[in-house]
């Protein structure tokens, strides 16, 4: 029974404390980094210090030199003060803080280590979808887990025509305006910087410039034979889902431009390579064979040429691909 009766009052005991409301609990002192003393730009940091009651002064130090001393407005109650200093926190530092009283005898102390790497900005993700179609200009959007106050956009194989500007970075949200890439295929990459460091380079993306959207058609998957960039663009639900290098007709035999449809593979030897496609010109009212055809070849050092008597030559591995991939009928562009 007497075992029974003091285990019943230690957990009155417990239960009576859990029910003190926060204010009244007791509290040691500590050292923070409030967001609002960061400077992302010039990479400092100011601390503060949350004291105990009955503190008259706050000594603050960094790597184990005085930083700043500063006196409590109002000792009889805990509390926080700044240190009021920026701190340019270019590599791993020790903060600390000792408490005084008005009597000069130390309360307790806390101390902090900061490093850059806790504020740089890591690993951006760009919000673009690799096949992603861009125009003459566009937005690029990324998130990085911390504010960026700059940001680095690389292009291969051709480098970006000018430097890119940072129209918003707050919060770890980037965002760059008027982006230009060269005409073709792209690769990008975005390193994201502030005052602190430099992320790591993104993910790559592959975009694809084709000029403006109004000389694309106006449907989410169709065939552009693009004889600028000699490249046969295959596209699926607005994404370029897969391209091939391409040989058209010489200048005294020319690939036609226009709009046509692509007809089913056939079997093919010699110059028409392992298979062949038939374009069908159409229109709203009629379709009709046009004798031009996409198809494979058995001279694969053409392809990037101008070759053919007017049709589009591709790799033999090429027009498999593309003969499994592209259904009966699909929409083809052909242009210069």
């Amino acid at each position: 029974m007497i075992l029974r009766s003091r285990r019943l009052a230690a957990l009155g005991i417990v239960a009576a404390a859990a029910m003190l409301p926060g204010a009244a609990r007791a509290t040691g002192p500590q050292l923070t980094a409030p967001v609002q003393g960061i400077d992302w730009a010039a990479g400092t940091v100011t601390v503060a210090a949350e004291y105990p009651a009955g503190t008259s002064t706050v000594v603050f130090s960094a790597k184990g030199e005085p930083l700043a001393t500063v006196a409590v407005a109002g000792p009889a109650a805990a509390g926080t003060v700044s240190s009021g200093v920026p701190y340019r926190l270019a590599k791993a530092t020790a903060f600390g803080a000792e408490f005084l009283d008005a009597q000069g005898a130390s309360l307790g102390a806390a101390t902090l280590e900061l490093t850059p790497e806790m504020y740089t900005p890591p690993t951006p993700r760009l919000k673009l979808a690799s096949g992603t179609i861009v125009g003459p200009s566009f937005k690029l959007e990324a998130a990085t887990g911390r504010t960026a106050t700059s940001a680095e956009v690389t292009a291969a194989p051709e480098p970006l025509a000018r430097r890119v500007a940072l129209s918003s970075a707050a919060g770890g949200r980037i965002e760059l305006s008027r982006i230009r890439v060269p005409y073709g295929i792209e690769q990008l990459r975005l390193v994201a910087s502030n005052g602190f460091g430099a992320s790591f380079a993104s993910a790559p993306r592959t975009v694809f410039s084709l000029g403006p959207p109004s000389r694309l058609p106006h449907r989410a998957s169709y065939v552009l034979v693009d004889k600028r960039s000699m490249t046969l663009y295959d596209v699926h639900r607005n994404l370029v889902a897969r391209h091939f290098d391409i040989a058209i007709g010489t200048p005294s035999t020319p690939t036609p431009d226009g709009y046509f449809k692509i007809g089913a593979p056939q079997k093919a030897s010699g110059s028409w390579g392992v298979l062949r496609r038939p374009l069908y010109r159409f229109s709203r009212a009629k379709t009709w064979p046009t004798g031009f055809y996409i198809h494979g070849t058995d001279a694969p050092w053409d392809i990037g040429t101008w070759a053919s008597h007017g049709c589009v030559r591709l790799y033999n591995w090429a027009i498999r691909r593309f003969a499994k991939t592209v259904p009966n009928g699909t929409l083809v562009l052909i242009r210069s």
